[in-house]
């Protein structure tokens, strides 16, 4: 078999390295102004009222969890859930959800700090994300509801801009439905070493 020449992988490599930027959080090509933010502390209880997909604890957080990290909350997030199914037990009489708490950037405002929200200025800036069908990211056809869900309650807690969405879901018909969602979102610039140690002290044992 012949092996690939030079000149097919010169033209082949841009592409294939262009294919996570397709499915992942995509930054603002130009580099994007950025603005001054602080951290606002947000508290929601997220409830799936999906009939097609069936969550286990784990699994329902991991998703929501998926979209959260992807519109750039902190990653000190916590989530608690509840009414999920439990090994082979469904607890089909309750709704389950998500009892969360988590931190987003926030414009600073000239003259106060907004409420719930630190008082230490960070950088921000507005950068484009996509919901899409994408199995490194964590997102399937049969999400479609839970997407739809997260977009309906949790997306209005996040500063964003320019959103489209196209979400089709059709209870019970789990190939006939489908999602995206796009726009752009207030993230905070920050050093992700610092990050990673901060979100480490939030969640040691006694905190």
């Amino acid at each position: 078999m012949p092996l690939i020449s030079s000149v097919a992988v010169r033209f082949l490599m841009p592409a294939l390295l262009a294919l996570p930027v397709l499915v992942c959080a995509q930054a603002d090509p130009s580099g994007g102004a950025t603005v001054p933010a602080v951290w606002k502390s947000q508290k929601i209880d997220f409830h799936y009222f999906g009939r097609t997909s069936r969550y286990s604890c784990d699994g329902m957080s991991d998703k929501v969890r998926t979209l959260l990290m992807q519109m750039g909350a902190r990653r000190d997030m916590k989530l608690l859930s509840y009414g999920c199914e439990i090994g082979r037990i469904s607890l089909r009489g309750i709704n389950p959800g998500l009892s969360i708490e988590f931190s987003t950037p926030v414009p600073a405002a000239a003259d106060k700090t907004p409420a719930g929200a630190d008082s230490v200025l960070i950088d921000a800036r507005y950068e484009s994300f996509t919901f899409h069908q994408d199995v490194f990211r964590n997102l399937d056809i049969g999400d479609c509801e839970l997407v739809e869900e997260f977009v309906r309650q949790v997306l209005p807690k996040f500063t964003t801009r320019g959103i489209e969405k196209n979400i089709s879901c059709v209870p019970y018909q789990l190939q006939t439905g489908s999602y995206d969602v796009k726009g752009e979102v207030l993230r905070a610039v920050i050093n992700r070493e610092e990050d990673a140690k901060r979100a480490d002290r939030r969640n040691a044992p006694g905190r």
